[in-house]
């Protein structure tokens, strides 16, 4: 069974911005899914994905948000996870979990519960964004994705990042120039010739045209500067000359995401470091330290799509006893090394 947070699949696709190219890379991998995956327009691809979900005739059960992992069968012998909760002051707090045999209850937030002898979590981690900590960052105005890029109309709008997601937003803002935006995106890397010094989370085609754009007075790259204060109708920013104003009516802020740490570590799943942004151990099946629970894709820190749909059904025949499946990449690291 999969159990799907919204009303529709693929959720992380279903939020990029309408009409985004998406890339299927790497494009030497060869691609294990029974699902098929070229790259392509974002609307093609899900289209794609619906029909041979229906096709294959996969179980899915919608609108199942998950609350709780925790596994019935017996406590396992010397298996307690310490699990160390950090306050915003430094201070932080230790609770002790014990782990128990699968089967596991899967909890949903209407009240159900689903069983299963094992459970892959394939939930990625951009339903956690990082948020803006500024005085004023929670204000309305601030939002964390671009659904549609065309319907925004005549608006003063800050981009906050300069990875993949925060160029394609604001490329896609001033895309129309009927559409009247005026676009800043701020980067808080100095400018330099070299393009990834500066963007050094983007990929360089996307860090190239951003450049282009400003050259071409489409939009504008603020360098070395990043919000310190976000108020109705503006923002201050914080530039190597000092602090400065500007209009806005919108912030849309492209600053990453983290694990969703507590749900994980509530399902029995240790991570390999305090660090927020660590990722959970894994054993090389993407077995986590709660027997029988499977981790993939951008939580196992495998962020591109081809991987994780690789991951999936590695992990599924390791389940099904097909214990010498070599990972897909294997023959490329082989040849390279």
């Amino acid at each position: 069974m999969l159990l799907e947070k919204a009303d529709h699949l693929s959720d992380t696709i279903f939020k990029y911005q309408k009409g985004k190219h998406v890339m299927a890379t790497p494009s030497q991998l060869v691609l294990r899914s029974d699902q098929e995956f070229d790259a392509g327009k974002r609307e093609d691809i899900l289209d794609r994905w619906n029909g041979r979900t229906a096709e294959l005739g996969v179980n899915v059960m919608y609108n199942a948000d998950v609350k709780a992992i925790k596994g019935t069968g017996e406590a396992i012998a010397g298996s307690v996870q310490k699990i160390v909760s950090r306050a915003r002051d430094g201070s932080t707090t230790t609770t002790e979990l014990q782990r128990h045999a699968p089967p596991y209850a899967i909890t949903l937030t209407n009240g159900e519960t689903v069983m299963a002898q094992n459970v892959v979590l394939a939930i990625g981690t951009q339903g956690n964004p990082n948020l803006m900590r500024c005085p004023g960052g929670d204000l309305p105005h601030v939002t964390y994705q671009l659904d549609d890029p065309y319907a925004v109309i005549d608006q003063h709008i800050i981009v906050v990042g300069t990875g993949d997601a925060g160029i394609e937003n604001a490329r896609g803002l001033v895309e129309d120039p009927a559409q009247g935006n005026t676009v800043t995106i701020l980067n808080r890397n100095p400018r330099s010739t070299n393009v990834r010094e500066s963007f050094s989370t983007a990929k360089e085609p996307n860090a190239k045209a951003l450049i282009e754009d400003d050259a071409a007075g489409r939009l504008t790259i603020r360098y070395e500067a990043e919000t310190s204060a976000v108020e109705p109708g503006w923002v201050t920013l914080s530039t190597r000359d000092g602090e400065e104003r500007i209009r806005c009516d919108r912030i849309i802020a492209r600053i990453g995401s983290a694990p969703p740490r507590a749900f994980v570590e509530g399902c029995g799943i240790e991570f390999a470091s305090a660090d927020r942004l660590a990722f959970p151990t894994l054993s090389p099946q993407f077995e986590s330290t709660a027997p029988g629970i499977f981790v993939i894709g951008a939580l196992a820190g495998y962020p591109l799509i081809k991987h994780c749909m690789n991951q999936g059904y590695d992990v599924v025949e390791f389940i099904n006893g097909n214990k010498d499946l070599k990972p897909a990449d294997e023959p490329l690291l082989e040849a390279k090394f």
